[in-house]
């Protein structure tokens, strides 16, 4: 899988060209994951240089299939993932915010953009949106299943009942995200220690005991 053509950790001319040859040839139906997964293998790489190789890559993904819809959410998430790392936060915001429109649309696929999204309005402190994540993560509620997004859906909401002054529900947030913070088990059968919180949020925890 690692010598796949569509997932290079390099991208030198040869590359390239290598790339676009065999996507050009490649079914058009599997076209558009292909470039997804070759961004995220880049992205992946941890290497800052190639960020833009893979926003170019996503790019192209939006113009040439834009009635995709498989890999749409997807691939906002991973450009605000991007635009993250170039600390770019507005611009991230933005692309999140897309993947989550687009889910309400096309609820099919799923992605932990509205997490990202949530987990940056408190660390901005934009208040102002404080509201929209709120009613977001309380629609989320019940499809939350790894402890660690538990802890940190539960943490951001206790925060924000906190800044409404509703101490009551603060609380009952707080202990939610505490239980799902020291949690040793998860609920997969297959692999229990999946998901499992390994390093807390000091920023959302001191927020939270504040």
């Amino acid at each position: 899988m690692a010598n796949d053509w569509f997932r290079k950790t390099t991208w030198t001319k040869e590359d390239e060209n290598e790339f676009l040859s065999k996507l050009q040839k490649a079914k058009i139906y599997n076209r558009p994951q292909y470039l997804k997964i070759q961004a995220y293998t880049l992205v992946d790489t941890n290497n800052n240089e190639l960020l833009m190789t893979a926003l170019n890559l996503l790019q192209k993904y939006f113009d040439d299939y834009p009635d995709d819809r498989l890999d749409r959410s997807s691939a906002f998430k991973l450009t605000g993932d991007i635009y993250y790392k170039m600390g770019k936060y507005d611009m991230a915001l933005e692309q999140y915010n897309n993947a989550i429109e687009f889910e309400e649309i096309f609820p099919n696929v799923k992605t932990e953009a509205y997490l990202k999204f949530s987990e940056m309005i408190i660390q901005l402190n934009k208040i102002d949106h404080f509201e929209q994540v709120k009613a977001l993560l309380l629609k989320r509620d019940t499809e939350i299943n790894f402890p660690i997004n538990k802890y940190i859906a539960n943490a951001i909401l206790s925060i924000i009942y906190k800044h409404e002054n509703n101490i009551e529900k603060s609380n009952y947030y707080k202990k939610l995200a505490e239980d799902a913070a020291n949690t040793e088990n998860s609920d997969f059968r297959w692999n229990k220690k999946l998901g499992l919180v390994k390093n807390r949020n000091k920023l959302l925890d001191k927020l939270m005991r504040e």
